[in-house]
């Protein structure tokens, strides 16, 4: 049974976690307290544990629930979200949500099966079971990582008003996607995953940020926000220089690395290594490490 819940908790900013790995292939687990500290420093409205940043398709269920402990624990009353069905089989997933709300995470978000968004009422009703099930918070989340993954604008309006799902982290990265959402749920929260059209939909409505640049600039990313929804001037320029950061993390290839090297260059003493088969290209380096000095330099 979905539970009343205040969306206004889950507005803003929410930074997500990178999970730093030993060159075993480990996770660094006393690294990644310290990152996390690292990360609420930086002052976001929560965290976003357990997420594609946090190579999560390469965590086995354990780790995912240690990692989302370890966050829950640290962040204290900062609100923490966790992918909660990432098992290959979606009969398990019910089990699977509810050991990751046992947690003591805010919400559980939320991922569709793979194959499963060729069928959006199929796909709807396996959301609307999982959440009336999960005996918490239920955010949805549009991950590229499965075909197909996005959600029709009907079917999350559906689920926000009959199952109590607070919002979504849009993936559709168009102006038309993400302004359907706005309009056929205006009461929840549509998470903002794309850069270029983050500003233009923060101005019809959208009341959160989850994106990639949060993995090493959270305070780029809050400062934008701050601004963004005071309707200031800077909102513009502070969007361009996150449009570019966006471009250099993920665009230039070698993402979740790119953000590990920059979180390191500010001094979180982060190891590059991930279990995503990413690589690394020495002219990508060049190009984090110009950005940081370009960026820091003009700061102090």
């Amino acid at each position: 049974m979905s539970i009343p819940v205040d969306r206004a908790r889950f507005e803003g900013v929410f930074s997500l976690l990178l999970t730093p790995f030993l060159k075993s292939g480990e996770i660094d687990w006393k690294t990644y307290e310290r990152y996390v500290e690292w990360q609420l420093a930086k002052v976001p409205n929560g965290l976003f544990a357990v997420c594609g940043s946090s190579d999560m398709k390469w965590l086995t269920l354990a780790e995912r629930l240690e990692l989302a402990r370890i966050a829950v624990r640290i962040a204290g009353d900062v609100p923490v979200v966790a992918t909660g069905n990432l098992l290959p089989d979606p009969v398990d997933h019910l089990q699977e949500v509810r050991q990751m709300a046992e947690t003591g995470v805010a919400a559980v978000v939320l991922v569709p099966p793979t194959g499963m968004g060729a069928d959006q009422v199929r796909l709807g009703q396996h959301f609307a079971w999982l959440a009336e099930g999960a005996d918490c918070p239920v955010i949805v989340y549009e991950w590229p990582h499965v075909q197909p993954y996005l959600l029709d604008a009907g079917v999350y309006a559906e689920l926000v008003r009959q199952n109590g799902i607070i919002g979504i982290k849009d993936t559709t990265c168009t102006i038309e996607g993400i302004s359907a959402k706005l309009a056929a749920a205006p009461e929840s929260v549509v998470y903002q995953a794309n850069h270029l059209f983050m500003l233009d939909a923060i101005r019809r409505g959208a009341r959160g940020i989850m994106a990639i640049s949060t993995a090493a600039n959270a305070e780029l990313v809050v400062d934008f926000w701050k601004s963004a929804i005071a309707c200031d001037a800077s909102a513009e320029a502070k969007h361009r220089t996150l449009v570019t950061l966006d471009n250099l993390l993920i665009h230039q290839g070698g993402y979740n690395a790119t953000a590990k090297l920059l979180a390191r260059l500010q001094g979180m003493d982060l190891g590059l290594v991930c279990r995503s088969p990413i690589v690394l290209r020495s002219e990508t380096v060049k190009a984090v490490e110009l950005w940081f000095e370009s960026e820091y330099t003009s700061q102090s």
